[in-house]
């Protein structure tokens, strides 16, 4: 029984395979979001349906299939766990906070440190630094073979996602500064025009050879290459990114039209 999803260099069937790792990680994430909901205090409330469906993709991103394709078969389901856990997973987290839980994260212990890290140009810097190294090919070629280092990537990308979305989503700490236009331009550079995701894009896309080894050597699925699966986790990154983008600007342009009126 493996703890976490790896690449095992072993060819796949459909059997289920029981991860108690990523079990874990979820009820802990579950507990969490429920604690958090409780901080601050105020009325007690349901949790709120974006934590939900936050943690129902954090287990479909990390359990079997999914976990177990990305680990080792399909740099594509790799890519479609990078956008989950990355970017869809962390905004519906957050989403999901009540103000009371904002404000009641700002004043712990750990809030001089958040409010710090998640400045928007630090928040931007370290995003990128993360996606960065956790897609460079020796990188993903080294950890992924090992269970404690395929679960360090999955992390890595969560704790990417909520550092990227929290000075978009939070509003405890009040950022009076990070007025609407430059949210936008936040946007815009990290999804839209961000220079490591478009260099990663084209390194998959005109690379003469796949640019992860494991992906390459893995067992192949009939009629499917693994140049066309590396086109694919390309075309996903570039087109999820961009309309992710897309929809929070047309979100902030909205809101700020409103309140000018």
């Amino acid at each position: 029984m493996q703890f976490w999803c790896s690449f095992t260099n072993t060819a796949w069937d459909w059997s289920w395979r029981p991860f108690p790792g990523v079990w874990l990680f979820v009820l802990l994430l579950g507990w969490g979001a429920f604690r958090l909901n409780r901080a601050g205090g105020g009325t007690p409330r349901p949790v709120h349906p974006l934590t939900l469906l936050g943690l129902v993709f954090t287990w479909i991103a990390l359990d079997w299939p999914v976990g177990a394709l990305g680990a080792g078969y399909l740099a594509s389901v790799h890519m479609a766990q990078f956008l989950l856990l990355g970017l869809l997973v962390p905004a519906a987290l957050l989403a999901g906070l009540r103000p009371e839980s904002q404000e009641a994260i700002a004043r712990s212990r750990a809030g001089g440190v958040l409010e710090r890290i998640t400045r928007p140009v630090s928040a931007l810097i370290l995003f990128n630094i993360i996606v960065l190294i956790t897609h460079l090919p020796p990188i993903v070629d080294r950890l992924m073979p090992t269970q404690l280092g395929s679960m360090a990537i999955d992390l890595l990308w969560f704790v990417a996602g909520l550092i990227f979305w929290y000075p978009m989503l939070v509003d405890a700490p009040v950022r009076p500064r990070f007025v609407p236009p430059l949210r936008m331009l936040y946007l815009v550079v990290g999804l839209m025009f961000s220079p490591v995701m478009f260099g990663l894009v084209g390194f998959m896309l005109y690379a003469e050879h796949p640019l992860y080894g494991l992906y390459e050597l893995a067992p192949p699925f009939p009629g499917w290459t693994s140049k066309m699966d590396h086109e694919l986790a390309a075309v996903m990154m570039s087109v999820t990114g961009a309309l992710v983008a897309f929809i929070g600007l047309s979100t902030i342009f909205f809101k700020w039209s409103k309140t000018d009126a």
